[in-house]
């Protein structure tokens, strides 16, 4: 338990549920935290409806929550559509969620959602900021992250790579304020262990054939050119794609037809639960993310964690930050990325040598542990104690905090 922080608001885009991954990782770490910090809150948005009930079964349901804890749904919708579309953002609720975290006065607001932090600058309520992607090399001298930068109402940045944080030091961030911690799984949805045979009787998986799996979206970025490439030259194997929006799972479908591959399946989005069934039912399971993406050299991907919990031998694109957890012949084979014939001789030696998939599998099972989310949400929240220690922060009074806020926002 966090013994210095009493409380901790996470205020979110206002967007759960979602199909985005970003939507999950909030999810699961608020979970994480919420074991760990008595008075804790998760803010998102929706109607008056689901702002009485909290957190209801589908919410549940879609993240595979397995500990409760409190749900805040800021009600600035009439009637809620969930989950939300892939772009949402609403103005209103960035600054009604602010205002609640006025009136709350927490410890600590938690956030990845850079209008929030800009509105709790006109507060003095300390922020933790989440930021996964590079800044220009250089900002203009009238950015706001200049006084973010500076505020003392920054405790700090989690990051997820050496190469964001460096970006930001460079434009003016200390060093002190800035974490490196990696995505992490919830290896509870992973249990018990499944067998493959097992899985695909539950998926109604027929016939013999190698099962070569990716799971998440279905992004150019992602690889899906590598993907379908690889998938025609290996006609042998049931290439299966779990996840995706509807424009990307019609773009892949499309993209299959065109050069007639037959051996493609598009499962499209499913809960937790199923993913991990399918998952559980693959014989190597891939990461083939594009080099040419602008986060490339710093992603830190969700599902790379997943693969790892499975014990199922993973085939992933030779990235920078995907490095620094896989390492070639130990725990993964890497491929080069956007390159079809290298995944295609790493798939086709891994189902030549099961000796080498099982023990490449076994070994990335043996360090998954490090990645949780319980292990990182330990970590940050010891690191927001340290900062908020050294920095002596004394928190505001209520009503000064609220005052403040409201002389710098109209509400609309």
């Amino acid at each position: 338990m966090a013994k210095k922080i009493k409380s901790i608001l996470y205020v979110s885009l206002g967007n759960l549920p979602s199909k985005l991954a970003s939507s999950i990782q909030v999810a699961k770490m608020s979970q994480a935290i919420g074991q760990k910090v008595k008075d804790f809150a998760l803010v998102t948005s929706g109607d008056i409806l689901s702002a009485i009930r909290g957190m209801e079964a589908g919410f549940q349901s879609w993240y595979a929550i397995r500990h409760r804890f409190k749900l805040i749904r800021i009600p600035v919708h009439f009637q809620a559509k969930y989950p939300f579309p892939k772009n949402y953002a609403k103005e209103r609720y960035f600054k009604w969620a602010v205002l609640y975290a006025c009136l709350r006065s927490p410890t600590l607001v938690y956030t990845r959602s850079y209008p929030i932090v800009s509105l709790l600058l006109e507060t003095d309520i300390p922020i933790l900021w989440e930021q996964h992607e590079l800044l220009p090399e250089k900002l203009p001298e009238d950015s706001l992250y200049h006084r973010l930068f500076a505020s003392d109402s920054l405790v700090g940045l989690v990051t997820l790579s050496p190469l964001i944080a460096k970006n930001y030091i460079k434009n003016g961030l200390s060093t002190e304020k800035v974490l490196i911690a990696h995505s992490g799984v919830d290896i509870s949805i992973f249990q018990p262990y499944r067998s493959k045979s097992e899985a695909r009787k539950h998926l109604s998986l027929t016939g013999d054939r190698k099962i070569i799996l990716y799971g998440g979206h279905l992004y150019e970025h992602k690889g899906m050119g590598t993907l379908v490439e690889t998938a025609l030259r290996m006609p042998e194997c049931r290439f299966i794609l779990v996840g995706g929006w509807q424009a990307d799972i019609e773009r892949v479908k499309a993209a299959c037809r065109q050069k007639n591959v037959r051996n493609v399946i598009v499962v499209g989005h499913v809960s937790q639960s199923v993913l991990a069934m399918y998952l559980y039912a693959a014989d190597v399971l891939l990461l083939p993310t594009s080099k040419q993406w602008q986060l490339a050299q710093t992603t830190s991907p969700m599902k790379l964690f997943e693969y790892m919990a499975v014990q199922r031998p993973i085939v992933a694109s030779a990235l920078p930050n995907i490095m620094t957890v896989l390492r070639d012949r130990e725990n993964a084979l890497l491929a080069e990325p956007d390159q079809p014939q290298s995944f295609q001789q790493a798939i086709t030696e891994l189902l030549e040598k099961p000796a080498l998939a099982d023990e490449i599998a076994k070994q990335a099972f043996r360090e998954v542990d490090q990645y949780t989310w319980d292990s990182r949400a330990e970590i940050i929240l010891r690191f927001a104690e340290e900062r908020l220690e050294k920095m002596n922060f004394q928190p505001k009074a209520r009503r000064n905090i609220l005052f403040k806020y409201l002389k710098t926002i109209t509400f609309t």
